[in-house]
């Protein structure tokens, strides 16, 4: 019942909803992005000064990813925080009809597992492609040689994405259930 109410809800608040799937799949995007660049092949053939740099600029953007992920952080308790304050009179409304408090966190609970969800795997895709592109900026700026290019899936980076999503949804839920 809950879960039905919970997709339904998403449907009809698609509006507010858009924009805040859009921010959580550029975010995952990005944050793929940056972290999967370390597993490019193309980096393993350069010379020991370019890797030297290259290992400055990994140390860079794993800092930058953390930095980002903050960031993230931060814009996903604003935009739920928002979504919430806008469905003040709904929740009125449930709580008039007779649903309680613990009942309505359980439906804003669904809502963001199922947005959160299908935004990480959106985002993830796209991340995936995104980071060949930036793999190959990347090694154009080194002027490495471009001819054992490959398509690459970074498992660390999926991995360290996941993680790193599924805290700041903990985060977001928690702040959502006391917000209720």
């Amino acid at each position: 019942m809950y879960a039905k109410l919970a997709i339904r809800n998403i449907k009809r608040s698609f509006k507010d909803y858009s924009i805040y799937f859009l921010t959580l799949v550029f975010g995952v995007a990005i944050f793929y992005t940056f972290n999967s660049i370390e597993s490019q092949t193309i980096m393993m053939n350069l010379s020991e000064a370019e890797k030297n740099a290259f290992e400055m600029v990994n140390v860079v953007m794993s800092v930058a990813s953390v930095f980002i992920s903050a960031i993230l952080g931060f814009l996903i308790i604003y935009a739920s925080n928002y979504l919430i304050k806008r469905r003040k009179k709904e929740f009125g409304i449930y709580m008039t009809l007779g649903m309680g408090k613990r009942q309505i966190s359980k439906i804003l609970l669904l809502e963001t597992i199922f947005v959160g969800i299908i935004s990480l795997a959106i985002g993830l895709i796209l991340g995936i492609f995104a980071s060949q592109f930036m793999s190959i900026l990347v090694a154009k700026l080194f002027q490495a040689d471009m001819s054992e290019f490959e398509f690459v899936f970074s498992q660390n980076a999926c991995i360290k994405t996941c993680i790193y999503f599924a805290v700041m949804f903990l985060a977001v839920m928690v702040f959502n259930t006391f917000t209720i």
